[in-house]
C-alpha cells in the first residue's frame, strides 16, 4: 500500500482523535445481565456533531450550557429490561440532580426559533424516555442534566420481565462527570 499525503493526514487525525478519546474516563458497569456505559462528551465533540448538521451557534450554545453525555445500555438477559429514565437518579453526595427532560428543550427551541428539522435531529440523539429492551438488545442516546463541576453518581433502575413483574435491576455508576475541556496530552 502506498502512503499518500492524504492517507497520512487521515491516519494522523484518526490516531490523534483516538488518543484524546482514550484519555477520557469512561464509566462502565457490566455483569452477565446488563452492560451500561457512559460516554462523556466534550464541548468539541458536541459542537462538531451539531455543526456538521448545520445547527446555528445559538442552538449549540444552549446544549453546551448543560452537562450532555451519552449512555449505552445492552440487555444481556433472555428476558425484558425496561429502560424508563424517570426511574433513574442522578446525584452528587446527598443532593439529587434533576434530569433535563424533553419538554425543557421544546421551550428552549421555541425561544430561539429552532427549525423543525433540527428539533427532530436533537430529539433523535436523546435517550428514549421509556422503552423495552428485549433479549440481547441495546440502545444508546444522550442524557442531559444541569452542568456539574464535581463528579456525580448515576443510579439506573430497570424493571424486568415483559409485564414488569420481575425484580428491579439496579446499576450504580459513580464518578461520572461533565467534561469541560480536554487536558492536553503530555
Amino acid at each position: 500500500m502506498k502512503f499518500t499525503p492524504s492517507l497520512l493526514l487521515i491516519l494522523a487525525l484518526v490516531t490523534s482523535t483516538s488518543l484524546v478519546a482514550a484519555e477520557l474516563y469512561t464509566p462502565k458497569y457490566e455483569d452477565n445481565e446488563i452492560m451500561l456505559r457512559i460516554v462523556e462528551r466534550t464541548p468539541e465533540n458536541i459542537s462538531a456533531f451539531y455543526q456538521g448538521r448545520e445547527f446555528e451557534k445559538k442552538a449549540i450554545d444552549e446544549i453546551l450550557n448543560t452537562c450532555y453525555f451519552t449512555v449505552i445500555v445492552k440487555n444481556k438477559t433472555q428476558t425484558t429490561l425496561w429502560l424508563e429514565l424517570d426511574n433513574w437518579q442522578f446525584s452528587r453526595g446527598q443532593k439529587l440532580i434533576s434530569r433535563i427532560k424533553r419538554d425543557y428543550w421544546k421551550k428552549r427551541w421555541d425561544t430561539i426559533n429552532l427549525i423543525q428539522a433540527h428539533r427532530s435531529t436533537f430529539g433523535w440523539t436523546l435517550m428514549p424516555e421509556s422503552r423495552d429492551l428485549r433479549a440481547d438488545e441495546g440502545v444508546g442516546g444522550s442524557i442531559v442534566i444541569p452542568k456539574q463541576t464535581e463528579p456525580f453518581t448515576v443510579v439506573a433502575n430497570f424493571h424486568t420481565k415483559p409485564d414488569k413483574s420481575g425484580p428491579i435491576k439496579t446499576v450504580t455508576i459513580q464518578g461520572a462527570k461533565c467534561v469541560e475541556d480536554i487536558e492536553p496530552i503530555k
